[in-house]
């Protein structure tokens, strides 16, 4: 082989290496797996001990995250039998023409208690939040922006509440509190997790949060080199406590532009509620 032939060759096979590498992270941007993941609080009734809730985010649906992707995501969602299905906003990438697309494939969601969502940013955009909350009603999604609802198990009660979004909307946490039991621990939707740095009303126990994608790209030692986020790497994603409250940041089930993931597979996050026990 001569030098020429060598180097023809080696571009050949590095071009081939690099290509091979990108469709391989654009393709893991759409295989959701399930993050199992155990929840301390202090003021979890005992009847609610065990309650599990399955927190989506962030599905971004556009042309390059498809209504089939969230079809399955949704099967793989029902397929564990959460007891409350929590969506913590940004549906849609940009503009209301996705909207139907993606409330016909959310509509499928099944759990014990039903589907709860707040909006996220995104579906702020180009004035689509109206549109956004008629489709989740005709998907009967309960939107708790600004309020909340009171489950019921073994004649105790458990809060799930939201607010609007941090960047988009005001966040009324008062009147989503309204009903709430002092000793009791509310679970608050809240689409970006910025807000919990907010929090001072300690009825608020856990928030589950989205926003962020986990950063959609993580390298070692760096992590994620761009964050939607004030606070840097602090709510980039997983268990995290705020001043008052923890919160959990899912890394979400689609992506923002451009659509790949490297070492942050998108997830649906399995939280299961446990009691704190004094020994």
């Amino acid at each position: 082989m001569n030098r020429r032939e060598f180097i023809r060759l080696s571009l050949k096979a590095a071009f081939v290496t690099a290509t091979s590498g990108s469709l391989l992270t654009l393709a893991t941007a759409f295989i959701c797996t399930i993050n199992r993941r155990d929840i301390t609080l202090a003021g979890l009734p005992p009847a609610f001990d065990g309650f599990r809730i399955a927190l989506l985010s962030d599905f971004h649906h556009s042309p390059w995250v498809s209504a089939t992707y969230i079809r399955d995501v949704v099967q793989l969602t029902n397929g564990l039998q959460p007891d409350l299905i929590a969506l913590t906003g940004d549906y849609i990438h940009r503009g209301k023409n996705w909207i139907p697309g993606c409330m016909a494939e959310l509509a499928a969601l099944r759990s014990k208690n039903g589907v709860v969502a707040v909006l996220g940013n995104h579906d702020h955009y180009e004035n689509a939040a109206t549109a956004m909350r008629d489709g989740l009603r005709q998907a009967r999604i309960a939107d708790l922006t600004n309020r909340g609802i009171t489950l019921q198990r073994g004649g105790e009660t458990l809060h799930i509440a939201g607010v609007g979004d941090y960047w988009r909307e005001k966040q009324k946490l008062r009147r989503a509190l309204e009903g709430s039991n002092r000793k009791e621990s509310v679970v608050l939707l809240s689409h970006n997790p910025d807000y919990v740095e907010r929090i001072r009303d300690d009825r608020v126990g856990l928030v589950l949060s989205g926003h962020t994608h986990g950063g959609q790209c993580v390298f070692p030692i760096i992590g994620a080199p761009i964050l939607p986020s004030r606070y840097g790497q602090k709510y980039a994603s997983g268990l995290c406590q705020g001043p008052v409250a923890k919160v959990f940041v899912t890394r979400g089930v689609g992506a923002s532009f451009p659509p790949i993931r490297f070492g942050c597979p998108a997830e649906v996050a399995l939280l299961t509620l446990r009691r704190k026990t004094t020994s």
